[in-house]
Parts: C-alpha cells; structure tokens; sequence
C-alpha cells in the first residue's frame, strides 16, 4: 500500500494519528484514512488493537482497520495501523461546542443505540473495552453520493481505541494486565476499586458518557485531575 501522511489529527500517550491518503488503489480501502502510529519499540498496544480490529471487523459501529505496515520517519522506525477516517471527530469534540448545553436527545439516542451494539458485539466474543469515554466515540460521516438529496449524510457513532480492551477469557490478549485501566471520571466502582473488568463495567461507562452528552459536562466534579488511587 502506498501513501502520504497529511496533517495531524491527535497525540495520545505512546501514539499519534494523521490523516493519510491512499496514493494506489486498492479494493476496500477508501481514498483517505486515519493512520495511527506509534515507535515500533513501543508499539504493543497498537499491535494489540490492530489485532482485536481485525476480530471485529464485521461490526459496523466498531471503527474498521484496513491494515498495516512499518516506515521510517527522523531516524525512528514507525508502526502504523490504517483505521476508518472519521471525519465528524469524536464525540468529546463535538460536545465542546455544545457550550454546556450538551446534545440533542434523537442524536443521544442514535449514538447510545450504536455503542450499544457495539458492546454487545465485542462482550459476546468475551472481550471488555474498559475505556468507554466520548473521547473513545468517533462520528463517520456517511453521505448519499446522489446530488440533491436533502439530509443525505449520515452520522453514524463507531466505538475506537481498543487498546485497553480484555479477554474475559484470558489468554495472550492479557498480557499486559495488571493495575487499573481506564478513565477515572468514567470508570465504574469495580474497575476503580479491584480492578475488576466485565461486561456490565463498560455498561456503566457508556452510562456516564451518556449523562456527558446530554448535559455537555463530565459526568462527576472534581477539583483537580484524579487517578484511580484518589478515588
């Protein structure tokens, strides 16, 4: 696969993504594309994540992972995963500019319902995300190419960043477990306090998430940032 790194879409702990574009043609791989990408030396998680996108690429509210492959960039080597570019952004961007007001509740309803089978997807091959946060949440926008067509774009929520996920069941996909993953501020009490993941965890988190976008607030106040060991 062939392709041009554009710009800068956000930075997280151990990975970056850009926006790429697709230079040769390939069938199933759109024209432009997120790539995320981190230091091959520290790029376990994202090897993880690619992994579980590949299980789940059958579901549509999981955001779809159209491959991989490794480039050199100032002298460092780079691991890249090309994921489903979401153009709306995720949903803790578009709260920002609801000013507190939050969203409306018809585009509350149709996010939930997709995160919901989304879940229900992964919690049915016994893996837990752990994560569920807006910031998790991305929003594709998928339009009617027909000219004319009055409210032809879809937004459809796809859920993102699996590299906190869990094998219910244990297995190679653990082996990185140990100590609390997660979003405090959206974390149920069980992950928080035992570091226990099930099904009904991620449950809770999408509750939180929930109660952000109808308020356009995080879910609980707090006076300063919190860990897990404050709570």
């Amino acid at each position: 696969m062939h392709w041009i790194r554009g710009e800068a879409l956000g930075r997280g702990g151990f990975a970056f993504v850009s926006k790429g574009i697709i230079t040769s043609q390939q069938d199933g791989i759109p024209h432009i594309v997120a790539v995320k990408s981190s230091k091959s030396s520290e790029s376990d998680s994202l090897v993880k994540e690619k992994k579980l996108l590949d299980r789940f690429n059958n579901c549509p509210f999981i955001i779809r992972c159209f491959g991989d492959d490794t480039t050199e960039a100032d002298g460092q080597m780079l691991y890249n995963i090309f994921l489903e570019y979401a153009s709306g952004g995720c949903l803790a961007d578009i709260m920002k500019f609801s000013n507190g007001r939050g969203l409306p509740e018809p585009a509350v309803k149709n996010h939930t319902r997709s995160i919901l089978m989304a879940l229900s997807h992964m919690h049915a091959l016994g893996y837990v995300h752990c994560d569920i946060k807006p910031h998790n949440i991305l929003i594709v926008e998928q339009g009617d190419e027909r000219k004319n067509v009055k409210n032809s774009v879809k937004h459809t929520a796809k859920l993102a960043d699996l590299g906190s996920a869990i094998n219910m069941r244990g297995g190679e996909d653990n082996e990185d477990d140990g100590g609390f993953r997660g979003t405090v501020l959206y974390a149920a009490p069980e992950s928080i306090i035992n570091q226990t993941y099930v099904p009904q965890s991620d449950v809770w988190s999408l509750g939180c998430t929930v109660v952000s976008m109808l308020t356009g607030k995080l879910p609980w106040k707090f006076e300063s940032p919190m860990t897990a060991t404050d709570v």
